[in-house]
């Protein structure tokens, strides 16, 4: 939800609220959805312009994972659901904000878009780390603090909504992932963060800098005189609530209303103007505190001297009497977030995972009091500084209260409409408004957070990928996919749900509203999608049928063979098989793309599938050479000796005998090794862009983005349905910046699989072979319309080549012919002799100039 500006107030006094921690042999509550946007933002920068690096983000959550495991942390991952009715509001100004991104995209800006499957890449690592993970129904927050305090032990976020909650809170930016060793008798926590320290936390926050680099501990010779004397631990800074509120100063019953007064995203800060022009009276004017730090202090000034019933009763008599039940039910169910004790996640990991929880600490002792003098006194001197510079300021308080004031007029009538309606009390057990068999399903992350929204609100909030903007969003290609899983969602065998009827008692459709970009515009448009017609199958929730995927593609792809196409799909790997079944959605559905994109595609997966599995994953030129530039040359030498004494390599009779597929298991390391060497430059953004980014083409990007909705959409309705089929591993398959650049460097190819065959896979025939096998499995279903106009294209570039070819020759010969002649003017003389000399009338000044 977020606290505005909390954040930034607590780093900038990081050694009065924030303590130094030595985190290890605890159990740690995870905020999944927070550490994988941060983790993403620091692994990708701006290469999240092609579409998504799933590969380097994979490898990145893995390693962090493993890092904790190093130091005997055991977590616990809790991802975020779907909206609530509330925050809707909220959610439609962050789109059109991501749409005003994508309309000025450029791969060398720091704005980073997350891209479509970040949370499902991060979900399959974790469970590939076997860490518990969960899915709540609706945001992660209240059940991250109900498990933290079960369990005793510390939130990892970097959400300021934890410094409201009575929990031991690590913000994310405190984290350094690098192991650190000590000896036992050393492991007295100190007391208080430096000031170098401090200032070093606030530089993080602003840099938005989370985890700079992930290191692991060395291994070290364990003394035999002392063994086990020593532990591993992470670096980190921990806060409680009791840091902010203090003996004696604001109490926890307060603290809902003090992060109702600042503002988030279900209430907006405009509703307290009333409040804060004659209720609270001046903020101050200090030039080096922004008004929001300014109203902190202020709020935390005023709510010492009151009770939480009298501040709450003060406030109200300053608001309108339409927002008056709003915010009172907002601070009431803050209240009961703050202290609910009802945690799902707790009976969930305790009945699916084994020895869920070796870490359970007893209830932590009081912190000293000398420490909380220090804090005390530290926070005192702060405020009187700060009253200093206020003093200093008053003079033109009057001038800038009119400008703030008419300032926050401006805001839109439509949050104020919108805040003066008053929410509706939820339950308090929210996981009743689903059915058992839904959460059964939602609870162990197999499916997406949209699910949540379709059933529960009837909604659809689609997020825009890097896209062209002058298309129609991406996602408008998997919108028949989409409908029918909420066909499904509201079918189901049994709990069929009644339609409403109109005016003249006929039954009205289903319909749920499509919240997407607008073409051509920066701004969010609705649409409302009804669904005339049930399933054309029965659902039943408990059961794994694949007839509902091969009916969407009866009706959405006709122009294919079905039969042979299910038929086929039997050969093709386990894990590839919805993958290619998208694949064929996409080669008949979109405009956009041709069977380029498809040899991109094909080459991508048959890379990261085969050598980021086989050898080391690297991905810097020079460190791959200084790992295995020994391996490179030895290899080279043998393979150079053999092409001298005309042995030809090939495959070995073995293999021979298995089916192409089975082949890619025992491809050997010296082929991975030459072939990642080949390709290394072309997993990192082309320099030509950092000089002229205006050749980034979005357009090639839109293809690409439509086909992660289809692999998106096919992949959600796949796990609705029990996974009839394997989820793609996208880590494994889909590189953005890589396919980007594969593309731009075949679509100049005239003969594109000659190309692949002897200068990208031509150190391993085994590669090679897959890729053929994978391409030509797709060419029997790609549709004709767009293999002819490829053949057309094919030959065309051949007489362009040619025709090329001939003009540099042309070009040589004739330079050749002027280098060899010895006169200079022999060439004039040449000319003069073969032509008459012209007539030139001196009389005539005009003469000289006629043709």
């Amino acid at each position: 939800m977020g606290v505005r500006g909390l954040t930034s107030y607590i780093a900038q006094r990081a050694e009065i609220y924030l303590k130094p921690y030595e985190l290890h042999n605890t159990a740690l509550v995870i905020d999944g959805d927070n550490l994988a946007c941060n983790l993403y933002k620091d692994v990708t920068g701006s290469y999240s312009a092609f579409g998504g690096d799933y590969d380097d983000f994979y490898r990145a959550v893995v390693q962090f994972f493993q890092v904790l495991a190093e130091c005997s942390i055991r977590a616990y991952v809790l991802m975020d659901g779907g909206y609530e009715e509330r925050k809707l509001r909220t959610v439609s100004e962050r789109l059109r904000g991501k749409i005003a991104v994508i309309k000025r995209i450029n791969p060398c800006a720091s704005i980073t878009l997350f891209p479509l499957h970040l949370k499902e890449v991060f979900v399959d690592a974790v469970r590939d780390c076997g860490v518990p993970v969960m899915r709540c129904v609706f945001e992660a927050d209240d059940e991250l603090a109900a498990l933290a305090r079960k369990l005793n032990c510390p939130v990892l976020s970097y959400d300021s909504d934890f410094y409201i909650h009575n929990v031991k809170y690590i913000p994310l930016i405190t984290l350094t992932v690098k192991v650190l060793s000590k000896q036992k008798k050393q492991s007295k926590q100190p007391g208080k963060l430096r000031q170098h320290q401090a200032k070093h936390v606030e530089k993080r926050t602003k840099s938005n800098k989370i985890v700079a680099g992930i290191k692991k501990g060395e291994k070290e010779q364990q003394s035999k005189s002392n063994p086990g004397q020593r532990y591993k631990y992470l670096d980190c800074c921990i806060y409680r609530v009791e840091h902010l509120c203090g003996r004696g100063a604001l109490s926890p019953e307060k603290l809902p209303l003090f992060a109702a007064l600042l503002g988030n995203d279900y209430i907006a800060r405009s509703a307290f103007r009333n409040f804060f022009t004659a209720g609270m009276g001046k903020a101050g004017r200090s030039r080096k505190l922004q008004q929001q730090q300014r109203r902190i202090r202020v709020i935390l000034e005023w709510l010492k001297d009151q009770t939480a019933e009298s501040a709450l009763d003060k406030v109200l008599s300053r608001l309108k009497k339409s927002q008056r039940d709003s915010l009172t039910a907002q601070v009431q169910a803050a209240i009961s977030g703050y202290s609910n004790e009802l945690c799902h996640s707790y009976d969930f990991f305790e009945q699916h995972y084994e020895n869920a929880f070796p870490y359970i600490q007893a209830e932590s002792e009081p912190e000293e009091e000398e420490e909380d003098k220090d804090q005390h006194k530290g926070e005192e001197d702060q405020q009187e500084e700060d009253q200093e510079e206020q003093l200093e300021q008053e003079e033109n308080e009057e001038q800038q209260d009119d400008a703030e004031q008419q300032e926050e007029k401006s805001l839109s009538d439509e949050e104020s409409a919108d805040e003066s309606e008053a929410p509706e009390i939820e339950s308090e057990d929210k996981t009743l408004l689903f059915p058992q068999w839904f959460l059964d399903k939602l609870y162990p992350a197999h499916l997406s957070r949209y699910f949540v929204d379709l059933l529960h609100l009837r909604k659809y909030i689609n997020n825009p990928q890097i896209e062209h903007f002058a298309h129609h969003d991406a996602n408008a290609l998997a919108l028949p996919i989409l409908n029918y899983c909420f066909a499904l969602l509201h079918h189901v065998k049994g709990m069929e749900v009644e339609r409403q009827l109109d005016e003249e008692g006929n039954p009205q459709p289903l319909e749920y509203t499509y919240l997407t970009r607008a073409l051509r515009v920066t701004n969010v448009r609705y649409i409302h999608i009804p669904i005339d017609r049930p399933p054309a199958l029965e659902f039943e929730p408990a059961s794994t049928d694949a007839r509902h995927v091969r009916a969407i593609f009866k009706e959405q792809v006709k122009h294919a063979n079905i039969e042979q196409l299910f038929e086929e799909l039997e050969k093709l790997p386990k894990d590839l098989q919805l993958y290619f079944l998208a694949i064929v959605y996409w080669l008949h559905n979109s405009e956009h793309c041709d069977l380029l994109h498809l040899h991109a595609l094909i080459l991508s997966l048959v890379v990261l599938r085969t050598v980021d599995v086989t050898i080391p994953a690297e991905r810097e030129l020079k460190e791959f050479h200084r790992r295995f530039g020994k391996i490179l040359k030895q290899e080279r030498a043998v393979r150079l000796k053999q092409a001298a004494d005309g042995v030809k390599r090939g495959i070995k009779p073995e293999l021979l005998e298995l089916p192409v597929p089975q082949r890619m298991a025992h491809v050997p390391k010296s082929d991975c090794y030459l072939v990642q060497e080949q390709l290394l430059p072309h997993f990192h953004m082309q320099e030509i862009f950092k000089k002229k980014y205006d050749l980034y083409s979005t357009t090639v990007i839109h293809s690409f983005a439509e086909f992660q909705s289809v692999v998106y959409q096919l992949n959600g309705l796949n796990s609705l349905l029990n996974h009839p089929y394997c989820s793609p591993h996208m880590n494994q398959l889909f590189c953005g910046a890589f396919i980007y650049n594969l593309y731009d460097l075949l679509r100049n190819r005239a003969d594109v699989r000659y190309h692949v065959q002897h200068f990208l896979l031509a150190d391993s025939l085994v590669m090679f072979d897959f890729y053929c096998y994978l391409f030509d499995w797709c060419v029997q279903f790609v549709p004709h319309w767009k293999q002819q106009p490829e053949q057309q294209q094919t030959a065309a570039k051949v007489v362009e080549k040619k025709r090329m070819k001939k003009q540099r020759q042309a070009a040589r010969k004739a330079a050749a012919v002027a280098d060899s002649v010895t006169d200079p003017h022999a060439e004039q003389l040449q000319q003069s002799e073969q032509e008459e000399d012209p007539f030139i009338d001196l009389n005539n000044k005009f003469c000289g100039l006629k043709v």
